[in-house]
């Protein structure tokens, strides 16, 4: 499972080996400035993430890799969901490098990850 770690500067995802391979991507490292905030994925939220360029999907089972969907709520996801496990959903502004709009991580306590981060942004 990918590990968040927050630091002053950068929020970075480091991935497993597995997870770099599916999501045919390395390790993120996000400029703290550009986190917005957090909450708890929906259930269903791999419905939301539009066409797979590039990574690896089994339907309602697995989602990871970068997805991009078209119109105003659109734009770029990177997505390591999986069906069997809570989500955190990250939301982020883009620029400087980084074109995601949003992170949707699978993490054993989304609640708290959520709560974490989003206290990590009032506290700057």
């Amino acid at each position: 499972m990918a590990q968040i770690v927050l630091t002053p500067t950068h929020l970075e995802l480091k991935l497993t080996t597995a997870e770099r391979i599916f999501a045919v991507h390395g390790d993120l490292s996000i400029p703290a400035a550009l986190v917005r905030g957090a909450n708890v994925a929906s259930p269903d939220v791999w419905k939301t993430l539009g066409l797979r360029i590039p990574g690896t999907g089994v339907p309602m089972f697995l989602y990871y890799g970068s997805f991009w969907r078209a119109g105003k709520a659109g734009g770029w996801t990177f997505s390591l969901w999986r069906a069997n496990r809570p989500s955190v959903e990250i939301n982020l502004a883009t620029g400087k490098g980084n074109r995601f709009k949003r992170l949707v991580i699978a993490v054993d306590d989304a609640q708290v990850w959520a709560d974490t981060i989003n206290d990590a942004l009032v506290s700057c």
